[in-house]
């Protein structure tokens, strides 16, 4: 009898809700970020030594941007470099931080290491962007190279030459090595766009200084990222 009735007793306390209660709460906080409701609360490691947690910014407007970091395994996203500096130099020429109450979080789906890797390679993925704007006259003869020209001339217009000496970080690069964000986001990949290898849906929100999402944009392709002046815009009018 005492059996039968603590399995009893076992069901219906299941049944009710109440045994899920400590399964509930190791469960991921991350959820999806829909527009007009608060973005989840996260803590990251940074790649100077800090960490960086979202609700510590309320009263300050974010914008929270995921690169995609590589196109495959071992292949950086030079589309993304061109990215980074063309917001760095926004975020700096225009005074963004003051102008727009701003805190711009870089997130990477990996380690610090590796994260810290990746950056030191900003250098040379710029000059790729600048040999794909100014390719060799006999490369010229395949038309893909002349297609892939005219698109990267219009789509990245600027020249932006780094070195490790004279590397612009304005803005928090944090480290989701556990994807917890990443994948609560549902943009961690291990293919996209015809990639392979893990990597992120290229990304970015901006949250009010209540945490509240009022922009997002979500890439269909691997060049489909908003510009810095796109950005600029849309702070203007959410913000």
């Amino acid at each position: 009898m005492t059996i039968r009735f603590l399995r009893t007793a076992f069901s219906l306390l299941a049944l009710s809700g109440l045994l899920a209660a400590p399964m509930l709460a190791q469960a991921p906080v991350i959820k999806k970020a829909y527009l007009g409701q608060p973005m989840s609360d996260f803590e990251l490691a940074a790649i100077d030594g800090k960490t960086v947690k979202l609700s510590a910014l309320k009263g300050k407007n974010v914008m929270l941007v995921f690169p995609r970091v590589f196109y495959a395994v071992d292949s950086d996203c030079s589309i993304c470099s061109y990215q980074y500096a063309e917001l760095a130099d926004y975020c700096q020429q225009g005074n963004w931080k003051d102008k727009f109450n701003l805190e711009i979080l870089y997130v990477f789906p990996f380690s610090i290491e590796m994260t810290r890797n990746w950056i030191s390679r900003i250098p040379a993925m710029l000059e790729a962007v600048e040999g794909w704007k100014n390719p060799k006259a006999e490369e010229l003869k395949n038309e893909q190279v002349k297609f892939w020209m005219e698109l990267t001339r219009q789509a990245y217009p600027k020249k932006y030459v780094y070195s490790a000496a004279n590397m612009p970080m304005p803005f928090p690069m944090l480290a989701d090595e556990k994807r917890e964000l990443s994948k609560g986001l549902d943009l961690f990949r291990e293919e996209w766009n015809g990639g392979k290898g893990d990597q992120n849906i290229p990304a970015v929100y901006l949250l009010d200084k209540d945490g509240i999402v009022r922009f997002k944009f979500i890439s269909q392709h691997t060049v489909d990222r908003p510009t810095a002046a796109y950005l600029e815009k849309m702070m203007k009018a959410v913000l």
